[in-house]
């Protein structure tokens, strides 16, 4: 169902001082109907949308084929490279479709086996794949981060220990940054978040906490 638009009387209506914004107010709602609606048809709605990793990047179904998606709507060309091909520059071409989505679909060496081993070098040309699971440097080499295909065996995947926690009707969300969560002048770690900050988010009431700039800092994990 179309998203309405805004009624103009009711954003007066709420503030009397917003009347010589709301040009501006009702031109961003319309920007967001839009796209709201756009996600919505193509997507599914928020919650697909939310989920790109089951999309994008490298997955691998039960039969062992590898379907790779990367958004590059302004490149011209894309050709997955790695160990699993000798870094053949031609050999894995990838597909464009209409939103700019790039597609290759890798078959299984056998049945249930990936053609490309776990945790083996791997690229879309001179790019390190923006959905990559794992990364890894050796500086002894290069400064430069390696990307590699994460598919352990069942027998090596992590499972949770705990159930999920029931999902809430309404949300508190808390902001935090993992990094700068301790009053010493150093990177925080995942574990001392955990231990000092999680349990006082939780008795100020809130029920979702929103984590930034995780992708961008890999050394949280530090001890």
């Amino acid at each position: 169902m179309p998203t309405p638009p805004i009624d103009p009387k009711k954003v007066t209506e709420l503030d009397g001082y917003l009347e010589p914004n709301v040009p501006n107010i009702v031109k961003r709602y319309n920007a967001f109907r839009k796209w709201k609606d756009t996600i919505e048809e193509h997507e599914g709605g928020y919650d697909k949308f939310s989920k790109g990793y089951l999309r994008f990047g490298f997955n691998a179904t039960k039969s062992g084929e590898v379907v790779y998606r990367e958004w590059a709507p302004n490149a011209k060309e894309a050709c997955l490279i790695g160990d699993f091909n000798e870094w053949n520059r031609t050999s894995h071409p990838m597909k464009k479709d209409e939103f700019g989505v790039w597609e290759i679909a890798i078959p299984p060496i056998s049945p249930g086996v990936c053609a490309i081993p776990h945790d083996s070098k791997i690229k879309r040309i001179e790019r390190l794949p923006a959905w990559i699971r794992r990364v890894t440097q050796d500086l002894s080499v290069s400064p430069v981060y390696d990307a590699r295909f994460w598919n352990p065996p069942q027998s090596e995947t992590y499972r949770f220990k705990n159930p999920r926690p029931p999902k809430p009707t309404n949300v508190r969300i808390y902001e935090a940054h993992v990094g700068i969560s301790t009053a010493e002048g150093r990177v925080g770690t995942y574990k001392e978040f955990t231990r000092d900050i999680l349990p006082r988010i939780k008795d100020l009431g809130y029920n979702v906490i929103q984590l930034m700039a995780i992708m961008e800092h890999a050394y949280y994990a530090c001890e």
